[in-house]
């Protein structure tokens, strides 16, 4: 019996050997080939990833401003929603998710279209003279001399807006309450120049849906302060016209409303991709283990087929 045993080992064993054998052998008798297809993906990755344009990465880190002395507001809530009045938050949180949600948002990319050169550069822009620091533009889709889209086709904010969701990175670090925000483009200074204009449209538009919001409110309370008679009713809507004219003043006085600068955007020398070498080094192992297994699968399957014909 264990005789039996030691041939049936012995025999897997050959078994083994002559596959790995005959493996060796099928490879090595078509290894011009197996090197001609590697050599064809090596010299296909290094040309593509030559012929794709340099990204670089804009940052910049800000802090939400968060209100101070709104803090005993909160006993006021109730009737300031019965008049239709938002109270100041004093959480620096809602503040910041409100600003990274409205620089996110198609209503912000379609404010941003508003600005000169900033939809082409966006969605036609086709390289970058780093000598010059000139973005060259798409001619086959905008005439950059008469500043004009081909057939009078202007991509909608709809496409825009995908395309900025694509060069737009904005988090925020829930420990530190940091807000990063990073604009990737083949032009360096276009990622910085749109980085600060990003951020001053977006504190400039909360600044002023704040301000209209307290004009309305201080309108209303003052009118109400003048038609009741009870103490304590006074008492809070004085509470509440001092919250809304500290709102004002926030607004009025700080250029940087929401977003406080801790570091400004830049203008970045080295670029954030592509990674030529990781291209290169992935298309050729692809192109090998691809000329292995075109190798094996003819040997098997067209070698088979030849000796049953035989």
């Amino acid at each position: 019996m264990r005789e039996t045993n030691n041939m049936q080992e012995n025999e897997f064993y050959f078994d083994d050997e002559f596959d790995l054998r005959e493996l060796f052998n099928v490879l090595w008798a078509a290894k011009k080939l197996i090197i001609l297809i590697t050599a064809i993906f090596a010299i296909g990755s290094v040309v593509y990833s030559l012929s794709l344009n340099n990204y670089y990465q804009s940052g910049s880190i800000f802090i939400a401003r968060s209100a101070s002395g709104n803090q005993g507001l909160s006993q006021y809530s109730g009737l300031a929603a019965m008049a239709g009045i938002t109270l100041p938050s004093s959480s620096g949180e809602d503040k910041a998710a409100q600003m990274i949600e409205l620089i996110k948002s198609r209503k912000f990319v379609k404010h941003l279209m508003t600005f000169e050169n900033i939809l082409p550069s966006i969605l036609a822009a086709e390289s970058y003279n780093k000598s010059t620091q000139e973005l060259l533009f798409n001619q086959k889709l905008y005439e950059s001399e008469t500043k004009t889209w081909k057939n009078n086709e202007i991509p909608s904010y709809l496409e825009a807006h995908s395309a900025y969701l694509n060069m737009l990175s904005v988090r925020q670090d829930k420990k530190t309450g940091f807000i990063y925000i990073n604009i990737e483009h083949i032009s360096p200074v276009f990622a910085k120049e749109f980085s600060e204009l990003i951020i001053r449209e977006a504190n400039e538009l909360l600044r002023k849906k704040d301000m209209d919001e307290s004009k309305q409110g201080l309108e209303y309370l003052t009118s109400e302060l003048s038609k009741t008679p009870f103490v304590e009713i006074k008492d809070s809507i004085n509470a509440l016209i001092e919250a809304q004219l500290e709102t004002q003043m926030l607004a009025q006085i700080n250029q940087d409303y929401i977003l406080i600068e801790i570091d400004p955007p830049f203008i970045p020398e080295q670029k954030s991709k592509p990674r030529r070498t990781f291209i290169c080094v992935v298309g050729t192992i692809l192109g090998g283990i691809l000329s292995v297994l075109i190798v094996l699968i003819r040997h098997y399957s067209f070698g088979e087929e030849d000796q049953a014909v035989e």
